[in-house]
């Protein structure tokens, strides 16, 4: 069977086992919901440049994700399944993509099979698959800029170099000016260390920067027009470099967040990794093998220098990892060595307890019995596979069952912890001319739901103030308790959403006095103006 043939099925596999159930699977808080709900308003502002949020401008990340996720709203309408579907689409190009670059490197369709099911498995890489945000379009393009700049180098064709330099382009798009810097890093420090400076010289960097700018500089360009400095100040001073040099999060800005966060985001190829690791130094002497263990390397130090750290920064380095373990599990079924199999098998049983333990922490009103069928089934089936069974099956039995736990689990129970952290069954209790303000944490997915505009309340004039440095995220309208509940003293039912934990900041307001539960959901409840019942 031709080569296309197998990238197109693994495309359409992945892609089926990456968007099954997602129209049952609520839009959350406090991330997904941003992006959702500013690809909404594109659709409904019709203004297609600028993305906005609240009916404010929203400089938070470029155009290319709210363009997909509009462009999904179009096709589908706008719901949880369209809002899920670019991730799906990308990612399950990424888990094509990572067959055909394993293929085409190793000259070898076994390995390329066996890195399309590590990474189409990977614990982050199926996570992200169903989210709503940019990672799975920047770790495709990322992915595709890495492989094609490695094709320039070793076989000196100008079309994989152009090619790069317009995944670039495309990923500057998504996420900013990581999407240049860490691709040129990793590749400057992959001529560095083989000492190739001579590649410099045939990597057409100015017809290269031509084709990236054609990509991405045409909407940068226009922003700068239409806002001017506060666009620079708010997508590259805020969060751009005040993220790299100032901790959003301080007590996540520790050196060894990555180390420990990468290997569990591999699981249940854990095992693998560290094992493969163990052999590294005799691997690197290849120049396919340093270039693929430089690659993770210089996105780990990188994303570990900066201030601001996010469980999903490390991300694009799953891809040359996928590959490396896939390498080193073709080498295992050459030794065929049950013992060295356990690195393997164990770390799945343990992702599959994990599962099971899970569940103790959902509500418990949940049918669990499928999962637990499904649970018990793999376990049996790796135990089997180990043992007595083909050993040289079992990343194919580990990757089957991964997707049929995470399918089962999906279908029956995680939709129920999404629902946990959104508005959603609050969203469709509220009249249509019902009036609502947000206490303490906001709930976006409440505005995505409901329509309704919903200003986030302060009690304490001092609040804004105190969010410093990140005071520029927060675009909702923001107005007084007193304020709110004074303005809205006419015929309309006035409603605030409150988070269980920032109910002391009100309890003792007089503005609060007349308001009384109605419903709660989740850490949410929804009061209700008492003359108003």
């Amino acid at each position: 069977m031709p080569s296309s043939y197998y990238k197109t099925l693994i495309f359409f596999l992945a892609l089926c086992s990456y968007i099954i159930f997602n129209g049952n699977v609520p839009i959350t808080d406090p991330v997904e919901s941003n992006y959702a709900l500013t690809a909404k308003e594109m659709v409904e502002s019709n203004n297609w440049l600028s993305p906005q949020i609240y009916g404010q401008y929203w400089f938070d990340k470029p155009i290319l994700i709210y363009w997909l996720i509009a462009l999904s709203y179009k096709v589908f309408g706008v719901g949880e399944f369209a809002a899920r579907f670019p991730a799906a689409v990308f990612s399950a190009a990424s888990v094509s993509l990572v067959y055909w670059f394993s293929v085409k490197i190793y000259q070898n369709r076994q390995i390329g099979l066996l890195a399309a099911l590590v990474l189409a498995t990977s614990l982050e890489f199926w996570v992200l698959a169903h989210m709503i945000i940019t990672d799975a379009v920047l770790f495709f393009f990322t992915s595709a800029a890495m492989s094609t700049f490695f094709f320039g180098m070793t076989e000196k064709r100008t079309k994989w170099y152009l090619m790069a330099y317009a995944s670039m382009g495309f990923a500057a798009l998504t996420k900013g000016p990581v999407g240049i810097v860490l691709p040129a890093l990793i590749v400057l420090m992959y001529i560095f260390v083989r000492n190739q400076w001579q590649q410099l010289r045939h990597m057409h960097i100015f017809a290269g920067i031509g084709v990236l700018l054609a990509v991405a500089a045409p909407w940068y360009f226009t922003m700068y027009l239409l806002h001017g400095q506060q666009f620079i100040d708010t997508f590259l001073g805020l969060h751009n470099y005040i993220r790299a040099t100032v901790a959003e999060h301080p007590k996540d800005n520790v050196l060894y967040y990555y180390f420990v966060l990468f290997p569990v985001s591999l699981m249940p190829w854990t095992g693998i990794f560290f094992l493969m690791l163990g052999k590294a130094k005799r691997s690197l002497r290849s120049p396919v093998e340093s270039y693929l263990y430089i690659w993770p390397a210089v996105i780990l130090v990188f994303y570990t220098a900066m201030a601001t750290k996010y469980p999903t920064y490390v991300f694009p380095a799953l891809f040359p990892v996928a590959v490396l373990i896939a390498s080193y599990l073709q080498s295992l079924h050459q030794r065929k060595n049950r013992r060295t199999w356990l690195w393997l098998s164990v770390p799945a049983i343990v992702l599959f307890g994990a599962v099971v333990y899970g569940t103790t922490l959902l509500p418990p009103e949940k049918n669990w019995l499928p999962l637990y069928v499904a649970v018990c089934v793999s376990i049996i089936s790796v135990i089997w596979v180990q043992t007595k069974g083909n050993i040289c099956r079992l990343p194919l039995t580990v990757a089957v069952a991964v997707i049929t736990i995470s399918c089962v689990a999906i279908g029956t129970g995680l939709s129920s912890l999404a629902n946990s952290k959104s508005a959603k069954p609050l969203a469709y209790i509220l009249p249509r001319n019902a009036i609502i303000g947000s206490l303490g944490e906001y709930a976006t997915s409440m505005v995505f739901y409901s329509g309704h505009i919903m200003p986030r309340l302060v009690v304490d004039e001092q609040e804004l103030a105190q969010r410093g440095t990140w005071s520029g995220k927060y675009t909702m309208p923001t107005e007084h308790l007193d304020s709110f509940v004074a303005r809205n003293s006419g015929d309309s039912p006035i409603f605030i959403l409150v988070k269980s934990k920032d109910l002391s900041q009100i309890k003792d307001s007089a503005s609060f006095a007349n308001f009384v539960p109605v419903a709660s959901h989740g850490n949410m409840t929804l009061y209700r103006k008492k003359d108003e019942i």
